[in-house]
């Protein structure tokens, strides 16, 4: 689904008058969802940065078989500001 540039303003203005409403700021608002989208994303990311590296080939013939294997949480990435 296409939005127009005039349906984008009015979501935009309409979000912004309400942050502003509970004392909060747009941009720390935005940059809190694109955050939370890269951490969301994290997995892909990772591969991603693999497969560029050629980090998944060598990866592939190190790792342990599935049953030797631990269940390790990913951490995130911290996303330096411009």
């Amino acid at each position: 689904m296409t939005i127009s540039q005039k349906e984008l303003k009015k979501s935009k203005d309409l979000v912004e008058k309400l942050l502003k409403v509970n004392g909060n700021k747009y941009n720390d608002w935005l940059h809190q969802q694109h955050q939370q989208f890269i951490e969301e994303n994290q997995d892909l990311i990772l591969q991603a940065l693999s497969a560029f590296t050629g980090e998944e080939e060598e990866e592939e013939k190190s790792e342990p078989k599935a049953n030797e294997q631990s269940a390790v949480k990913p951490t995130s990435i911290p996303v330096a500001q411009i």
